[in-house]
């Protein structure tokens, strides 16, 4: 672990308790040890000595920050027809260590409706990946009900599908790169996107596989 989240980083004094609690005690930490930590907003990492360590907290007091601003390589801008939200909330840690900047979910004429994102929970993993990777940012989250609405915000919309351009001929800075449900687009769907890119994949991906493809190609 990289640092140790806390939405009150940069406090004078801590008390940390719980799930954050239960972190240190799995580390062994004690009295008079050194913790950083980071709220994942303001990009300091605050250093921070245990003075005080009981059954079911642990006192912490601030002794300095050190700003650790940090710029992604790019600000590439992702998005996924919403499929099953136990996939895609395995799928986040590897965007998040990727460095994507923004996942926009669209519920597209092959998602299925009945599928409820759970953003609370996903903030959660997205938490625990940047401790692990060291990412001082978390990825941004969004959700559209439809592709009129998301169009009505983006206009650059790359499909991500069977056919179309090169994907390395589009300027990922530029525009939003989106990929479908399992069975792709709808044919209403390629109708009303202009752009469209293509992997160079001799099998046909899953939406996972296709999402993790698209933001290695651009940023590893």
């Amino acid at each position: 672990m990289r640092f140790l989240y806390h939405p009150q980083s940069g406090a004078l004094n801590l008390e940390l308790e719980n799930e954050a609690f239960l972190h240190l005690k799995a580390r062994r930490v004690k009295v008079g040890d050194k913790i950083i930590l980071k709220n994942l907003k303001d990009f300091f990492a605050y250093t921070y000595e245990c003075i005080e360590f009981s059954r079911r907290s642990c006192v912490l007091n601030l002794l300095d920050k050190k700003d650790e601003k940090q710029e992604l390589k790019m600000h590439l801008h992702l998005a996924l027809a919403v499929i099953d939200p136990k996939i895609i909330e395995k799928t986040l840690p590897f965007l998040n260590e990727l460095g994507v900047a923004k996942l926009s979910f669209v519920y597209m004429d092959y998602s299925q409706k009945n599928f409820k994102l759970d953003f609370k929970r996903m903030e959660k993993i997205l938490i625990e990946s940047s401790q692990q990777c060291g990412r001082a940012s978390l990825m941004e989250l969004e959700s559209f009900d439809d592709f009129k609405k998301f169009q009505q915000v983006y206009e650059n919309i790359v499909l991500i599908d069977f056919e179309g351009e090169d994907l390395t001929s589009f300027e990922p800075n530029k525009h939003v790169f989106l990929i479908g449900a399992e069975g792709g687009f709808s044919q209403k769907e390629r109708e009303e996107s202009v752009k469209k890119a293509k992997l160079q994949a001799d099998f046909i991906l899953k939406a996972q596989t296709a999402l993790i493809g698209v933001a290695s190609k651009f940023i590893i």
